[in-house]
């Protein structure tokens, strides 16, 4: 099986731009930036991770350069690409939605991994991807922490091409200390 294919045999290596485009996944002290919003970003880090049982996925690190407001602030990004999160509901589905997501940041980035056909390297990702700018809509997640603080950030929930789409900065929601945990399940696709 190609590294790039799909469960379903898609060869995600074959795509368009236009086709990367069209997909759309499901849905610090400083507080993250509000959930909804669309932010220029670059990728500073790019490369292969694993979890405490050796399951290997890739991590990005997103620099968000726009709108001023925003800017220095750093989104993490797991890309369960290669082996199966181990928490997810549906681990196929998760793993094709995660590499639809490199797929797509690597056709804005010039499409560099995919021509190679090949599973790459952490040398190759870095190249591929850095520097690159591009928009990317972001999501918020909250939990309890261990020491029972409510914690939050932000993940990636989409990225889109730099020429044509606007940046959007979403409503802060008030009122998180009220909100309690909430049971994320699969919800946040990193």
């Amino acid at each position: 099986m190609s590294f790039w294919a799909t469960s379903t045999g898609e060869n995600l290596a074959a795509q368009s731009k236009e086709q990367a485009q069209a997909y759309t996944p499901p849905t610090n002290d400083l507080e993250p930036i509000p959930g909804g919003s669309k932010v220029r970003a670059f990728v500073k880090e790019a490369g292969w991770d694993k979890d405490k049982d050796g399951n290997r996925f890739v991590k990005l690190r997103w620099d968000v350069t726009k709108p001023d407001s925003h800017a220095k602030r750093v989104v993490f990004h797991k890309l369960w690409v290669k082996d199966n999160d181990p928490n997810a509901k549906d681990p196929n589905g998760k793993r094709d939605k995660a590499l639809r997501m490199l797929a797509k940041i690597d056709a804005f980035a010039g499409g560099k991994l995919a021509a190679k056909g090949a599973e790459p390297s952490d040398d190759e990702l870095l190249i591929a991807l850095a520097n690159k700018e591009m928009v990317i809509a972001v999501e918020l997640w909250e939990m309890k922490g261990s020491d029972g603080q409510m914690m939050s950030g932000n993940w990636v929930r989409d990225v889109y091409a730099l020429e044509g789409t606007a940046l959007v900065i979403g409503e802060a929601k008030g009122g998180k200390a009220d909100a309690g945990p909430r049971d994320l399940g699969d919800e946040i696709p990193f």
